[in-house]
């Protein structure tokens, strides 16, 4: 018995405790599958959970089964649960981030790209590329202005990109829902007083409270 027929039995108790749109697609061996959920609802439990039952179903070999996600937090949480769903043979399933993917492909495949050795960014040369941007900006930018420390924002930005690469915004994108949020703040009930105040009537505009948003 190999290690796949050992989890099979367990396996098969875990899909009974989906809800049916998960079970849907995890038992589905074939062809696409698009899960569409918000952040925190599973999707990794649910793309684990459907390598291991193509691998506990299928003539599929594990090296076969290309699993592409966009951190390396990313990574290390596909790879734990599937170990916890097929055993061992996790170990097979190459899962990589879609820029480690890339570098493999590039990397043993040198003559269609005409470099070789290429590697991604450390974090060090991260953190020298974010603060270069911020050193570049004008003072009378937002992110300097009247600030003593020009990297004052350097975290901020970084957890910018990031979340851009892994959800795909364009600097378009964040623009559009960047003013559309602040073109919507009038209309926002948080920013409407609900009761008469002494400096305010019932339904006035929080201006104060508006100014300070929009700044941020």
């Amino acid at each position: 018995m190999n290690d796949l027929q050992q989890y099979n039995e367990a396996f098969r108790a875990f899909l009974q405790s989906l809800n049916p749109a998960q079970q849907r697609a995890v038992e589905l061996t074939e062809g696409p599958v698009l899960v569409i959920a918000g952040p925190g609802t599973g999707k990794t439990h649910i793309l684990t959970a459907r390598i291991g039952n193509i691998l506990l179903r299928t003539d599929a070999r594990a090296q076969n089964v290309l699993c592409l996600t966009f951190t390396d937090a990313g990574v290390s949480a596909m790879r734990q649960r599937l170990l916890e769903r097929i055993g061992p043979e996790a170990h097979r399933v190459p899962i990589f981030t879609f820029h480690a993917f890339c570098n493999r492909v590039i990397q043993e495949n040198p003559e269609y790209f005409g470099k070789g050795n290429l590697e991604p960014l450390s974090e060090l040369e991260r953190i020298d590329m974010v603060r270069q941007m911020l050193v570049k900006l004008p003072p009378e930018h937002p992110l300097r202005e009247g600030r003593k420390d020009v990297f004052q924002f350097e975290d901020h930005l970084r957890d910018l990109f990031n979340t851009m690469k892994k959800e795909g915004w364009t600097p378009g994108f964040v623009l559009k829902r960047c003013d559309e949020y602040i073109n919507g703040l009038p209309s926002n009930p948080d920013f409407i007083y609900k009761v008469k105040t002494k400096n305010a009537g019932k339904g006035d505009l929080k201006v104060a409270q508006i100014e300070e948003v929009t700044q941020k």
